[in-house]
């Protein structure tokens, strides 16, 4: 898969800035796993339904903007290319590991490790030395034990966008950015629509996985491709550059406060620093499920989102919805039976 670090380096600032901005003002960790567990099975609360909103309502706005045509990968036509079976075994490893494992690469990598957490540097070690030996033992390839469709292995290339896409993303970063701070400064004064940064919050985070090519399960699996560095695509790692070091940044400045900005909401950052079974074991099952089609809840949203859009605006055969569906079908399944636990 082409390497693109300039895209997944300015991607990676508006996964910064979309977790940032909801730790600084709601005292909140963006972990999409517990958001979507809570909003389906636990209090239902209407921030985390907002930030649902934002990741789905992503790709309508890049869409509507055009932005589309500038990011890299073709989630899509990805998951298109996996066969239900998989989806289905991959949704329900994700969706249960995270919830016994306590979170996925959002709320443990992007954010756990940026405060350095003692738990979620152990989950994320596992979750991904898991989705390494996963990618490599059950490929998506023409050798996959799992005898599905594959997704097509890319020679390494180099991918560099033109000015004037480097310049259209900046814009729209600046532009998201100044219009999260306005839109928290106009409900802060009034009180009401009390849910609109949420779903900003959430919006950036969609148009930053989009951005940085992370929506796109084979541009994820290249860099899980560790074993095989001709088309190893080392992308993945600018997000440690540009989101998880800048949150480290952001947390240290806010650590000494522990406040939330928003007089509605407390402080709500973990400080558990036990690593029991149940961490180690849920990591080591989503890791598993990652490495085998390398979607995870967040893209997963972003990608079902984008696929509503392309059945309602492009004609022709759409075959990914329906692999989205299943997959988010067993993820909740798999979810709801982790509360076993």
């Amino acid at each position: 898969m082409p390497f693109t670090p300039i895209q997944t380096f300015l991607g990676g600032l508006l996964l910064h800035f979309s977790t940032s901005s909801l730790l600084e003002d709601t005292g909140r960790v963006f972990g999409v796993s517990g958001i979507v567990d809570g909003a389906v099975f636990g209090s239902h609360e209407r921030w985390q339904w907002g930030i649902i909103v934002g990741l789905l309502a992503g790709p309508a706005f890049s869409y509507a903007t055009g932005l589309q045509a500038y990011y890299p990968g073709n989630a899509l036509h990805s998951i298109a290319q996996i066969g239900l079976g998989r989806l289905g075994l991959a949704g329900a490893l994700v969706g249960f590991g995270s919830r016994l494992g306590s979170g996925c690469t959002s709320g443990h990598m992007l954010c756990g490790v940026s405060r350095l957490s003692p738990r979620s540097l152990i989950a994320t070690i596992t979750f991904f030395a898991t989705a390494v030996l996963s990618a490599k033992l059950f490929p998506l390839g023409p050798s996959s034990n799992l005898s599905d469709p594959a997704i097509p292995a890319y020679a390494y290339t180099l991918d560099q966008p033109s000015f004037a896409a480097i310049a259209v993303f900046i814009g729209l970063i600046a532009g998201l950015k100044i219009a999260y701070a306005a839109l928290s400064r106009y409900v802060l004064s009034t009180a009401s629509f009390r849910s609109t940064p949420y779903v900003l919050s959430g919006l950036m985070f969609s148009i930053g996985l989009s951005m940085s090519g992370m929506s796109d399960p084979a541009k994820v699996l290249g860099f899980l491709r560790l074993f095989d560095l001709t088309q190893f695509d080392p992308s993945l790692a600018l997000i440690m550059l540009s989101g998880v070091l800048l949150n480290g940044i952001h947390y240290a400045r806010l650590k000494h406060t522990a406040k939330a900005r928003f007089p509605w909401e407390s402080w709500r950052v973990p400080t558990r620093k036990d690593v029991g079974s149940k961490l180690i074991l849920g990591s080591a099952a989503f890791g598993v499920g990652w490495g085998l089609i390398g979607i995870c809840p967040g893209p997963a949203l972003v990608a079902f989102g984008e696929s509503v859009i392309h059945n309602l605006t492009v004609t022709g055969k759409h075959d990914s919805l329906l692999g989205i569906i299943t997959f988010l079908g067993a993820m909740l399944g798999g979810m709801r039976i982790s509360r076993l636990f």
